[in-house]
């Protein structure tokens, strides 16, 4: 009986782990096992409230994670975010030598309260800066990293192409994202895929509604990226922030030889055709380095499943042997 109770543990456990690999990814089953574990990096200052209610949670090569007293961060954020920095810099030919300060809030209230920011995250950062702030409500905002390197790089450009930018390089590190082509292919097929001729300005696009708006944007921007390269569009993110539409337009063909709008159809009939599936911006070897722990992962949990029935059934032998033999003794008695 107990044997088959054990069997059933480890049964259990192994199935629940392929859930939570399925249904989470690599994220999902680190996050859990961090929690179980309670695996977390020392603080670096006192664990007392500092400045602002604010605890040093843990410090990375580029990030200082700072938390509300009691919050915590996931483990597998600490180096999936270095990742993605270091992916975002790779792709669009830019270094980053500074440092950010990621306050993860307790909810969006507090970092409204903090930020003044309505947004889910916001990257205070100025061109130059050794160190800029991103606040947000996730312990893992990789958009709003595109935005600090970006911005520390390059400087604020016009919506269009500093949103487009961001969501092009973050929705494809985000688990469970589909991918930004997908969801412009299903706003042509409904046919909310405007012109971009209607959020090419800043003020355009902040007036339009954001899920089709970042959507297009991002669309364009990775096939941009991936048809033209980096250069190119490093260009467009020089441009001012609040250019003017012609400004835009002469910018945009001094840097890639034709008009924006001629560009645009090629990248509608690519998105009708099914030509743009999926994503292939260059990205650092981080998606390979995910797949080798899912697979260390499943490995480990299957094989403590296995430690934990053959011990099982040892321990439950020996205790057997030694309940018989005590039982003999006190009878003879």
């Amino acid at each position: 009986m107990l044997r088959r109770g054990i069997l059933s543990l480890g049964v259990a456990t192994l199935i629940l782990s392929l859930a939570i690999l399925y249904w989470g990814g690599v994220a999902g089953i680190a996050n859990h096992l961090t929690r179980w574990l309670r695996v977390a990096p020392s603080f670096r200052l006192s664990p007392e409230t500092t400045e602002g209610g604010w605890n040093l949670y843990a410090e990375t090569a580029h990030f200082r994670y700072y938390v509300r007293p009691g919050d915590r961060i996931p483990q597998w954020t600490l180096q999936l975010a270095e990742d993605h920095l270091e992916a975002t810099c790779a792709t669009l030919g830019l270094s980053f030598a500074g440092s950010i300060d990621y306050y993860k809030h307790a909810s969006h209230q507090d970092r409204l309260n903090v930020t003044g920011v309505a947004n889910t995250g916001v990257a205070f950062a100025e061109i130059g800066s050794a160190t800029c702030e991103l606040h947000s409500v996730s312990a893992y905002d990789p958009h709003e990293v595109v935005h600090a390197v970006v911005h520390t790089a390059l400087g604020k450009s016009p919506a269009s192409f500093d949103e487009g930018v961001a969501t092009a390089l973050s929705w494809q590190w985000m688990p469970k994202a589909r991918d930004v082509h997908a969801q412009a292919s299903q706003l042509l097929q409904e046919g909310r895929l405007i012109g971009l001729s209607r959020i090419l300005t800043n003020w355009d696009f902040r007036s339009y509604k954001s899920y089709p708006a970042y959507t297009m944007a991002g669309s364009f921007a990775a096939y941009l990226l991936e048809q033209y390269g980096s250069e190119k569009y490093r260009e467009l993110l020089t441009l001012d922030r609040l250019a003017a539409r012609e400004e835009i337009e002469a910018c945009f063909k001094g840097a890639y030889g034709e008009s924006i709008y001629a560009v645009e159809a090629v990248w509608r009939e690519a998105l009708a055709s099914g030509g743009l599936g999926t994503t292939d911006i260059p990205v650092s070897g981080s998606r390979s380095s995910l797949l080798v722990t899912a697979m260390f992962l499943f490995v480990g949990v299957f094989a403590a499943a296995i430690v934990l029935i053959v011990a099982g059934e040892r321990v439950a032998a020996k205790a057997t042997r030694w309940g018989r033999t005590l039982w003999r003794a006190v009878s003879g008695r």
